[in-house]
């Protein structure tokens, strides 16, 4: 099996010939290796068609760049930002959700998916205290017929806080299906399009101990399972 990613830029702002980094984040090498799967990176947009062909689901990594707010009806972000990679990330998101393959959005994956399908993001209100300032943590409250809860099977947990934007306005099809205490939506799905997504990073619990726990490898283990189950269709 075979699953695409998009890549994720990092100005390292070292001063050399390596400032500027287009990257995938160790702990998808770790899932990869863990489940014996093939991850292809989407590097330009001539390249979609090809790794649709080639893969059975798309995972949508977190990202510390963002979508411009002009993208859902803002004004343009100022200073720009330093790249606009939403603006392949909406033709990978497109190309395959009419191909009908699973998706899973992850953070900044989540909101690109929210803007893509019609919805708004907006700035979390009350940043310092929606997570804890040393552990970068904090409880979600959770919907039982969701994604969310096949991981958990429980309606409260811990989980890790590395955002400062957040879902606004919810697209159109997608449910809400965990949040916060102060009520930020934290996870949404569509399920009859296997479309899922968590504003947090399920994926470092792959590289880190706690207090996040490692039952968290379920939400990859079965977004594979979703995808096999549609490759045989």
């Amino acid at each position: 099996m075979n699953i695409a990613t998009t890549l994720r830029y990092m100005d390292m702002k070292k001063g050399g010939l390596f400032d500027y980094k287009y990257f995938i984040m160790q702990d998808y090498k770790l899932m990869a290796d863990k489940y014996g799967i093939g991850m292809l990176a989407v590097m330009s947009e001539e390249a979609i068609k090809a790794t649709v062909d080639a893969c059975d689901g798309l995972i949508l990594p977190g990202t510390a760049v963002g979508v411009d707010p002009s993208y859902y009806g803002g004004a343009p972000a100022d200073p720009p930002l330093p790249v606009d990679e939403y603006a392949l990330d909406s033709k990978v998101i497109k190309a395959f959700y009419e191909a009908g393959k699973p998706i899973f959005g992850i953070c900044g994956g989540q909101q690109y998916l929210n803007v893509f399908f019609g919805g708004t993001l907006g700035m979390v209100p009350d940043l310092p205290n929606h997570k804890d300032s040393k552990s970068y943590t904090h409880m979600i409250n959770i919907a039982e017929d969701s994604f969310v809860y096949d991981v958990f099977g429980k309606t409260r947990a811990l989980v890790n806080s590395h955002h400062a934007r957040h879902t606004n306005v919810l697209a159109p099809d997608f449910k809400p299906v965990a949040w916060t205490d102060d009520g930020i939506v934290e996870a949404i799905e569509w399920r009859e399009a296997d479309i899922y997504a968590t504003q947090w990073h399920p994926e470092q619990t792959f590289h880190r101990g706690e207090p996040l726990d490692p039952i968290e490898h379920k939400f990859f283990e079965n977004f594979l399972s979703r995808c096999e189950a549609r490759r045989t269709k």
